[in-house]
């Protein structure tokens, strides 16, 4: 097999100049076919033998070396991917383009890192608010994108998971940790994408870790499916956020609000039915949700928690108090929910208003995840649905330090690393340590 070149006079001169068409032609035995490429050179300076331009000419040294290293490259890639039963114009023509455009050669043959991203959304067996979570990350890496090949100039940038490197995952962490500026910056570049709530804010450092894990963890899956050999996820890591002590309701401040009189206020009424409901039962919102009257079976109410079933699909049974079992009879027994809930950041506000309503306003100490600095606040400001997941447990912890028990009622997995944050033990129970070895 040979490979030779020749040129292809452009009839209409360019600028003034005559040009030419840079062409391959591969033989062999029965094959003899030719392709024009998009390369062009100046006829007069053009030496055939040497197949490239001549080396006393007015043209610059850069141009004749980067011409003839395009040359050599076309010819190389014709040489290793020659096939003679299969080779055509089809086929040549395909070869001198990749060789000289690879981005777009790469870029046809492998799926994008956002068309990965996309996919690992409709595939992955994970809970609705994961899933929730992933999509907002490929929304993060979408706008990164546009922000490299729009605001920063770089039409062809593209990631990909099989290239992908530490410095392309910490160069998007660093996006997303200024995006909330950037948008101040470029306000007309970001104002075709869809406002969030919490665009205009600085992110915490623990929703950038948690944002980076995402990543590892789509990369890990890409891995699995043998998408790519890579295993940069695992040179990067993925960090453990850090958080404060938990705080939470006292049994007493729960039952102030379930005393309260608040007949003048339907509205909060409900909201505090359902947080105190919460507080008795423990279970993640996710789950409260979904709960219906024939998960209440012989005065408990019993139901399988849908972030942990993947990994421990385990029923969780958890025995009724009677104020719990009070309020569920306030609603229509015929009622499709166990009680008339509202999306989660409805009930989040009426939780902090319904603290506020009935002067639960003790100040808590809170870790600021931007800072890592300890602030005070009053609880009705920093109350939401977890909080009464861990007034539940806190409150049992108290009683009975027994976290086995606990876990089994609160639907924790063996070893969670977040149950363990809801061990907070106060003064009173090292007092009471302490007694014992009197």
């Amino acid at each position: 097999m040979k490979v030779s070149v020749y040129l292809k006079p452009i009839k209409e001169p360019v600028n003034g100049q005559k040009l030419s068409y840079i062409c391959f032609r591969v033989r062999d035995k029965a094959v003899d076919i030719k392709a024009v490429s998009e390369l062009t050179v100046k006829d007069k300076y053009w030496d055939a033998g040497l197949q490239g331009y001549k080396r006393s000419t007015p043209i610059p040294s850069d141009r004749r070396k980067e011409t003839a290293r395009q040359i050599a490259g076309i010819i190389e890639s014709i040489e290793t991917s020659y096939d003679a039963n299969t080779a055509n114009g089809t086929w040549l023509k395909q070869v001198i383009e990749e060789a000289l455009h690879p981005a777009e050669a790469y870029r046809r043959k492998h799926p994008e890192l956002l068309t990965r991203l996309h996919e690992y959304i409709e595939k992955a067996d994970v809970a609705k608010r994961t899933r929730e979570h992933i999509a907002d990350l490929e929304r993060k890496m979408a706008r990164y994108h546009l922000y490299r090949q729009e605001i920063l100039g770089e039409a062809d940038f593209h990631l990909y998971v099989e290239t992908l490197s530490l410095d392309d995952m910490e160069d998007f962490r660093n996006y997303v940790a200024n995006e909330y500026s950037l948008r101040m910056e470029h306000p007309d570049f970001y104002s075709k994408f869809p406002k969030s709530r919490n665009t205009a804010k600085e992110l915490s450092s623990t929703t950038l870790i948690n944002v980076m894990n995402q990543l590892c963890t789509f990369l890990h899956w890409c891995k699995r499916m043998k998408y790519t050999d890579s295993d940069v996820y695992l040179q990067y890591g993925c960090k453990s956020p850090v958080y404060g002590d938990p705080f939470f309701l006292t049994c007493e401040e729960r039952n102030t609000l379930y005393d309260a009189d608040l007949s003048g206020n339907p509205r909060l009424a409900v909201i505090r039915d359902i947080f105190v409901f919460q507080c008795y039962v423990g279970c993640r919102f996710g789950d409260l949700v979904r709960l219906t009257k024939e998960n209440v079976k012989d005065g408990f109410i019993e139901y399988v928690p849908q972030k942990t079933k993947k990994c421990e699909a385990k029923t969780v049974r958890v025995p009724l108090h009677e104020k719990a079992l009070s309020i569920v009879s306030r609603y229509a027994p015929n009622a499709p929910k166990l009680l008339p809930f509202r999306n989660i950041i409805t009930y989040n506000k009426g939780i902090k208003e319904l603290l506020r309503h009935c002067g639960i306003n003790r100040t808590v100490t809170i870790l600021d995840t931007h800072g890592y600095k300890t602030v005070q606040k009053p609880l009705y400001e920093v109350a939401t649905s977890h909080t009464a997941r861990k007034t539940f447990i806190g409150n049992l912890y108290k009683q009975v330090p027994d976290p086995n028990l606990i876990a089994s009622m609160s639907g924790h997995v063996e070893g969670s690393r977040a149950f363990r944050r809801y061990r907070s033990i106060d003064d009173d129970m090292k007092r009471k340590l302490v007694e014992m070895i009197d």
